[in-house]
C-alpha cells in the first residue's frame, strides 16, 4: 500500500500533462495531415501541407523564415548582451545603488503587456502626436512613418529590451556568488575591470548565461504577442515571424491543417536550434 500512495499524488499532474500536452500534440500531428478548415472537417492529404511549406506554392514562407532569423538574432543579442552588461555594472556598485538601478530596469518587466505595446505604438506613431515625431518637429526635422518604415527594428527593440530585466536579475545573482578572493587576486595582479569581466566573471557564470541563451531562444522563437499588438506582423509580412504566421494561418484564415503543419515545423526548428546551442555552448559539460 505504501508503494501505491506516491502515485496518487502524481496522478493529477499526469492527468494535466495528458490532457493539455499529450492530447493536443497528437491532435496537431493528425490535423497536419488533413485539409481541415472552418468546417472542422478534414480529409486526409498526407504530407501535402508540408510540401506546401517548402515549395513555391506558399510565396510568403521564405520571407517569414528570414524574418524569424532576423528577429530571433536581433532580440537575443539585445537581451543577452544588455542583461550581461547591466548585471556587471550593477554588481560593481554598492548594494544600495545596485539594487536601485536593478529595480529601475525591472520596471518594463512589471509593465502589463498591453501597456508596454501601447508605449511603443505611441513612441513610433506616424502622426504628429507620436513621441519621436514630436521630438523631430521640435528640432526642425520632418516626422516619419516609423511603424511602416522600420517595423522589424521596432519589434526587435520592444522584445529585446523586455528580456533584459530577467537576464540582468539572473546574472546579477550569479555574479554575486563569485568568491571575492578571486576578484581581489585579479585586481592585485593588475587586471582591469574589463579584463576581469571577460576572463573571470563571464567564464564563472557560463552555465546560467547558457541557460538564458537557450531560454530566450525558445521564447523569441515561439512568442508573438507583442509583435501582434505593435505592428500586427505588417506591413506586407515585413515583421511576421514563423510563430505569428502559424497563428494567422490557423486562427485568422482558419487553415487548421496548414497551420498545424507550420506548428510542427516550428517545433522541429526549436529542437534543432536548442540542440545546436547545447552543443555550441557546452551545456552538457556543465551539468
Amino acid at each position: 500500500m505504501k508503494r501505491i500512495i506516491p502515485y496518487f499524488f502524481i496522478l493529477p499532474l499526469l492527468l494535466l500533462i495528458f490532457l493539455f500536452y499529450i492530447i493536443p500534440a497528437v491532435s496537431t500531428v493528425y490535423i497536419s495531415a488533413t485539409d481541415m478548415g472552418r468546417s472542422l472537417k478534414g480529409n486526409f492529404v498526407g504530407i501535402k501541407n508540408f510540401t506546401r511549406i517548402f515549395s513555391v506554392e506558399d510565396p510568403v514562407i521564405g520571407r517569414v523564415l528570414l524574418n524569424t532569423l532576423v528577429y530571433l538574432s536581433g532580440a537575443l543579442i539585445i537581451t543577452i548582451i544588455g542583461g550581461l552588461l547591466l548585471a556587471i555594472a550593477t554588481t560593481t556598485l554598492t548594494n544600495r545603488w545596485g539594487s536601485f538601478f536593478r529595480i529601475i530596469w525591472f520596471l518594463p518587466r512589471a509593465t502589463p503587456p498591453v501597456v508596454w505595446a501601447f508605449l511603443w505604438i505611441w513612441a513610433f506613431d506616424p502622426s504628429r502626436y507620436g513621441l519621436l515625431n514630436m521630438i523631430f518637429n521640435q528640432i526642425g526635422l520632418q516626422g516619419r512613418s516609423w511603424l511602416t518604415l522600420y517595423p522589424m527594428a521596432i519589434v526587435i527593440l520592444a522584445n529585446g529590451i523586455l528580456g533584459i530585466p530577467y537576464t540582468m536579475t539572473i546574472l546579477s545573482a550569479a555574479l554575486s556568488n563569485i568568491p571575492l578572493e578571486i576578484l581581489e587576486a585579479a585586481k592585485i595582479d593588475g587586471a582591469s575591470g574589463w579584463r576581469t569581466a571577460v576572463t573571470i566573471k563571464i567564464p564563472l557564470i557560463w552555465w546560467p548565461l547558457s541557460f538564458l541563451i537557450i531560454w530566450y531562444t525558445l521564447s523569441f522563437l515561439t512568442s508573438f504577442q507583442y509583435i501582434l499588438m505593435i505592428t500586427g506582423g505588417g506591413p506586407f509580412y515585413a515583421s511576421t515571424p514563423l510563430a505569428l504566421y502559424t497563428y494567422n494561418k490557423a486562427f485568422q484564415n482558419m487553415e487548421l491543417g496548414y497551420g498545424s503543419a507550420l506548428a510542427l515545423v516550428l517545433i522541429a526548428l526549436s529542437v534543432v536550434i536548442i540542440l545546436a546551442f547545447r552543443k555550441l555552448l557546452g551545456v552538457k559539460r556543465e551539468t
